[in-house]
């Protein structure tokens, strides 16, 4: 299971709402500091938010800012990259030699193009009908709850 902590910025019915950021891997290298890539991933680094289902009991306990650990199983991810990345490349791969055979390179750029369309729209298909599915969906694994520092008020002796 692969395992990614993020912050509740939402709860519903059902589920809560997990914002985490995405970072490049350069963020766990020593040369961080001092290399131009980790800086250009700090910049480029976003937040993407998802929905997570969580049942009942569990949800109970979860409040708004609280960390959460969620996570997906490797062969989902291992699965869905392979698709993602693959499926383009082999559609515009075949357009480009089909539009060879037609004749021209004209005809090769173009069917070059209109495979990776293709390619495109049949992920987009496989997304629209694997919306739903739980196997696809990130799974709440746990909570971690930060605690708020609290300030001990001194005394001072006069």
């Amino acid at each position: 299971m692969i395992e990614e902590r993020g912050r509740v910025v939402a709860l519903d019915d059902s589920g809560i709402w997990v914002e985490t950021v995405q970072r490049s891997s350069c963020n766990g290298c020593a040369a961080k500091s001092g290399c131009g890539t980790g800086l250009l991933g700090d910049f480029w680094s976003r937040a993407s938010q998802v929905r997570v289902a969580v049942a009942p009991p569990a949800l109970d306990t979860v409040r708004l800012h609280d960390t959460v650990v969620i996570g997906i199983a490797e062969n989902t991810l291992a699965s869905s990259a392979l698709i993602v990345y693959l499926l383009p490349l082999v559609t515009l791969v075949l357009g480009a030699v089909i539009g060879q055979s037609m004749g021209t390179e004209a005809w090769a750029i173009l069917g070059a193009l209109v495979g990776l369309a293709l390619g495109a729209l049949a992920i987009r298909l496989y997304s629209h009908l694997n919306r739903a599915n739980p196997a696809l969906t990130p799974q709440f694994l746990r909570l971690e709850r930060e605690y708020a520092c609290t300030t001990i008020p001194t005394t001072e002796a006069r």
